[in-house]
């Protein structure tokens, strides 16, 4: 019976911040739960089109060569993949280092089923992460008519194996994110640093790997026989996994079963054997040595901005996932410098399909687009938690604890903005005064706007009853909004100036974007100040 009741405390936690005002609070309106789903099932469905496009333009090869398991294998091969690389960075906040371990296992429960607990809730999200995978291959394959060359308990294996895929991508996620919360536990100098690098890192692969998605899709409709063949040698569970539901093959149904519960049981019995040991134990504190030094003296503004920016660089998940578009500019500023045809290469292949623009002119609107994308502000109030209280009691107005919270955004995100937009001013072909003042306006005034949105939008939609903190980063509904809030604006803003350019030039619409954004940052100015204040007193 508990058991159950901690799978239910779980899979409703994923969703507390999305649909819950906060615990123990009213739910959200019935119009704003719809919104959200329909935003929800959007993203999905722009994600499941790209997909679909993918395996529309591999299957073909595969089934008139005769090796149509291949096509299921990569299908499954793309599930782990996406599902691997979600719970790797998930397993150690939600299994090792959630705030309320210590607290249940305080009680009379054992700790196999807090595991239980923790790891349906992350199960629930593998399923679905390979949703949005194996449904548009699943469609593809039917459409194109295929279907009519797999028997009929090939098709039902499909099913079965879509159930199974994410349990072989947990078992070895889990064990992953074990060994980085051990080594983290462990470090006590630069974990921040070391955390940050290994995380950019695996995205940085997860990037390039998307980059040349389209070369390796020509590579397998060409030499499918080929790469087919090794992997039958080289990997045969995702063979058998092709073959089981390509050939209807019971055997190979068996083996690709036992080869994902098998790890799946090894990894239930390790991390429940060791579970509270790895959750209380093996910890280490950093020793200080008293240095005898003058305190400095600073005013309550700069004190809470810098409080802010520490909790931000204390806090690796927090940089991970709410300032990727910082990381992607110091990047491009750093490859700008040292090898500039990458990224000139890049822009000139967007040059080709978008004539009216010039290298300058992407260069603006790539620097906007990305400063759309950090979310850092979004979080800011949601991460004072139980603290709360001590922010509200420091001698500032409500309207400067507000505004320096934005500050922080700005002075995160702004800083290496300009820098690589100067940058781009001596390295790209950038031409006539308007687009150098624009490459430094545009993504400085979208940066200041989307500081002010995160923080608005946080008064709107806090959440205090996190466990930890990287949920109100990563799922509360402010983070959400403002983040594919930006995606969608990008969007947006695109087929605007689709309908308007035999009116102005590109030149002119980023002006007037530019104009739009500091008025919409003047306006939640007001609001932050004003009733942003005393919604702020009433939290």
């Amino acid at each position: 019976m508990m058991i159950w009741t901690l799978i239910k405390i779980n899979i409703a936690a994923l969703f507390a911040g999305i649909f819950k005002k906060n615990r123990g609070k009213q739910k959200r309106s019935k119009g704003a739960v719809v919104l959200i789903i329909l935003f929800a099932v959007y993203l999905a469905f722009m994600f499941m089109l790209f997909v679909g496009m993918m395996f529309n333009s591999i299957i073909s090869p595969f089934f008139e060569a005769e090796i149509g398991w291949f096509y299921f294998s990569m299908a499954g091969i793309s599930v782990f993949a996406i599902c691997f690389f979600g719970i790797v960075f998930m397993a150690g906040p939600q299994l090792f280092n959630a705030r309320d371990n210590e607290l249940l296992l305080a009680m009379p429960i054992k700790p196999p089923a807090i595991l239980a607990g923790r790891l349906s809730a992350l199960l629930l999200v593998e399923y679905l992460f390979a949703s949005v995978v194996l449904f548009p291959a699943f469609m593809v394959f039917a459409l194109r008519g295929y279907i009519a060359d797999v028997p009929a308990l090939g098709i039902v294996f499909f099913f079965v194996t879509a159930l199974l895929i994410p349990l072989l991508a947990l078992s070895l996620g889990c064990i992953v994110g074990w060994l980085i919360a051990l080594a983290a536990a462990r470090i006590t100098k630069g974990k921040t640093v070391i955390m940050l690098v290994l995380s950019v890192g695996f995205l940085g692969a997860y990037m390039w790997f998307a980059t040349r998605l389209n070369n390796y899709i020509t590579v397998l409709a060409d030499q499918g026989a080929d790469m087919a063949e090794e992997m039958r040698r080289t990997l045969p569970p995702v063979y058998h996994l092709g073959a089981a539901n390509a050939e209807g093959s019971i055997l190979s149904f068996i083996i690709f079963t036992l080869s994902a519960l098998v790890p799946f049981a090894i990894m239930c019995a390790l991390l429940s054997a060791s579970f509270r040991k790895m959750t209380t134990g093996g910890r280490t504190a950093k020793k200080i040595e008293y240095h005898e030094h003058t305190a400095r003296v600073s005013g309550p503004r700069a004190a809470l901005l810098f409080k802010e920016l520490q909790r931000f660089w204390s806090l690796p998940a927090y940089i991970l996932n709410a300032s990727l578009g910082v990381i992607a500019t110091i990047i491009a500023a750093a490859v700008l410098i040292v090898h500039p045809s990458v990224i000139t290469n890049t822009l000139q292949q967007f040059i080709d399909i978008v004539p009216v623009v010039d290298m300058g002119l992407v260069g603006i609107i790539a620097l906007a687009s990305i400063a759309a994308l950090n979310n850092v502000s979004a979080p800011s109030i949601s991460l004072e938690g139980k603290q709360l209280w001590f922010l509200k009691s420091l001698p500032l107005a409500p309207r400067d604890i507000l505004l320096t919270k934005a500050l922080m955004h700005i002075v995160i995100c702004g800083i290496p903005t300009f820098l690589t937009g100067v940058v781009c001013i001596f390295v790209l072909p950038v031409a006539g005064a308007l687009p150098v003042v624009l490459i430094l306006v545009l993504p400085a005034s979208v940066t200041v706007m989307f500081a002010l949105i995160g923080v608005a939008l946080n008064l709107r939609f806090p959440r205090f009853d996190w466990v930890n903190p990287i949920q109100p980063v990563k799922k509360s509904l402010s983070s959400i909004l403002t983040l594919f809030g930006g995606i969608a604006l990008i969007i947006t803003l695109i087929f605007v100036y689709a309908i308007l350019s035999f009116l102005m030039s590109v030149e002119v619409f980023l002006l007037a974007c530019a104009i739009a954004a500091l008025a919409v940052s003047a306006a939640l100015y007001s609001y932050l100040k004003n009733a942003g204040s005393r919604r702020f007193e009433e939290l």
